[in-house]
């Protein structure tokens, strides 16, 4: 929250600011810093923190969440294209699977579905953060799910992790509910993907939980951003342009308020939760 507050002191001035379009659900200039915030105090605690800081998981993530962060930062600040920017996503992908060890131990065809995977989380989470208050509500109940399923299987590290992620995200949240004072950007938007991905990921090979678990959490998410994908194919059109037809974009320019539309995607979210741990119960009980 003190990152977030002393970013939004500096609207404008060192940060890249934005303004709105055609494709726009706000009306003013609002600084697009948060996800900054949430990383660096993800990045202090776990620096501060011996347990965290020791881990293999967040070893391995590091290198490509600096890498992302930074390309991140300067799409938000110059608007890069979308091939280098995939470019690095596959390559930071790739980095995290053969630092966990997983291309030993899978096939060439899992090791390809799996970076898609992990590339299609990063830019998931980004085409879904064009709303007050939606990305980082889906962080907070999505991680504090993992977080919840990770305490209460004896996983204190990635459970701690977990809370790490909801702690960081909800004091960006503070500024971002409707109407909202600063916006997420991209490198907020492309570390939380990275690491829903990647979370996910741990919480399978680990034994966690069973991989219809993060699928069920963040189905809001999923669900949204994969048809609007492939209606957006089916009709022609260039994907990997920016649009505003994903369907809480369409909800809100239809009449709805942002306060009504975030309240329906909260309600969607917290019963995915509830059913993915209702879910996981049943699962470790038949084990």
């Amino acid at each position: 929250m003190v990152f977030n507050w002393l970013l939004l002191r500096l609207r404008g001035r060192f940060f890249p600011i934005d303004s709105p379009n055609h494709r726009s659900l706000h009306t003013g200039e609002i600084p697009r810093t948060g996800g900054g915030a949430v990383l660096l105090s993800v990045l202090l605690f776990v620096v501060l923190n011996r347990e965290l800081r020791g881990g293999v998981y967040f070893v391995m993530v590091l290198p490509g969440l600096m890498i992302l962060a930074v390309v991140s930062f300067w799409d938000d600040v110059k608007e890069l294209s979308a091939l280098p920017r995939l470019g690095v996503q596959v390559m930071v992908a790739s980095i995290y699977l053969l630092g966990v060890g997983w291309t030993f131990d899978h096939e060439l065809d899992v090791l390809i579905a799996l970076v898609i995977c992990i590339v299609w989380s990063i830019n998931l989470y980004n085409f879904m953060d064009g709303m007050d208050g939606l990305a980082g509500t889906m962080a907070v109940i999505g991680f504090g799910t993992f977080s919840l399923i990770g305490y209460l299987a004896g996983e204190s590290f990635f459970a701690g992790f977990m809370a790490v992620i909801v702690c960081s995200t909800a004091g960006f949240l503070v500024f971002n509910l409707p109407p909202a004072r600063i916006f997420m950007g991209d490198v907020g938007s492309t570390f939380l993907g990275y690491i829903m991905a990647t979370a996910s990921l741990w919480g399978i090979d680990r034994g966690i939980f069973p991989f219809w678990v993060p699928l069920l959490v963040f189905l809001p998410f999923w669900l949204d951003a994969t048809l609007t994908l492939l209606r957006r194919l089916a009709r022609g059109e260039r994907v990997w342009e920016a649009h505003c037809s994903h369907f809480y974009q369409r909800a809100v320019l239809s009449g709805m308020t942002v306060r009504k539309v975030l309240f329906i995607e909260v309600v969607f979210m917290l019963t995915c939760a509830i059913l993915a741990i209702s879910g996981w119960f049943l699962w470790v009980s038949g084990r």
